[in-house]
């Protein structure tokens, strides 16, 4: 489905209702929103819980513990080469 819709004067614009109720769309719903080098924005509804369960069944075998500690020591080594005052 495509709609034309305008932007007011604080660059808002406004979802149409059928749009709204087929996606499920409330007053905090939440959205991913990026654009593209072609000059498009491209909105995403955010589902946290949709995420999640991907995210659980994409790391089911990675030892999360691991990568974290790993990702950790990496920022702490970036942070002391690029802040050495502060460390």
């Amino acid at each position: 489905m495509a709609v034309i819709v305008e932007s007011d004067d604080s660059g808002r614009i406004v979802i149409p209702k059928k749009i709204r109720e087929e996606l499920g769309i409330t007053g905090k719903t939440q959205f991913i929103l990026t654009k593209n080098n072609r000059g498009q924005i491209l909105i995403q509804k955010l589902e946290v819980e949709e995420i999640a369960k991907r995210l659980r069944e994409e790391l089911k075998d990675t030892p999360v513990e691991d990568l974290a500690k790993g990702i950790r020591e990496e920022i702490n080594e970036r942070v002391k080469k690029t802040y050495p005052s502060i460390t």
